[in-house]
């Protein structure tokens, strides 16, 4: 599998078939994801508990791939997530508030397996639209 298919392919399976454990043959053992809704890197199996605590909030949570490129072993893709806030999400109680927001996800991929992830995501644009954060006045 090329290294653009590979990080395609999470976003199939985790953001269309919500299928958490679908996406472990996709991720080395030993990868390392950097996220902005971790205070530090993470392991495979710690990112995985991240996926079900939106699913969890959102079961309906949504991916739309908007640009994708890849370039040597990386692959950087632009995403726009969406749901409805229906269940509790760490803690926060549920609103019934859609939200939108676009992160962009950098993958190192080798030997079919994305051996590193950088995931960058606007948390602060989610909460102030489920209204769990004011917006700027």
């Amino acid at each position: 599998m090329s290294a653009q298919t590979v990080s395609a392919r999470f976003f199939e399976i985790y953001g269309k078939q919500h299928d958490v454990e679908g996406c472990t043959p996709l991720f080395a053992a030993d990868a390392v994801i950097h996220s902005s809704t971790a205070p530090g890197p993470l392991d495979f199996n710690a990112y995985k508990q991240i996926g079900y605590a939106f699913l969890a909030g959102f079961p309906d949570l949504n991916v739309d791939v908007l640009d994708q490129f890849a370039a040597d072993d990386k692959v950087t893709t632009r995403v726009a997530w969406s749901g409805t806030h229906t269940g509790t999400l760490n803690g926060i109680p549920p609103t019934g508030r859609r939200f939108r927001s676009e992160a962009i996800v950098i993958d190192r991929v080798a030997d079919g397996q994305i051996q590193e992830r950088w995931d960058v995501s606007n948390m602060l644009d989610m909460m102030q639209q489920l209204g769990v954060i004011p917006e700027p006045a």
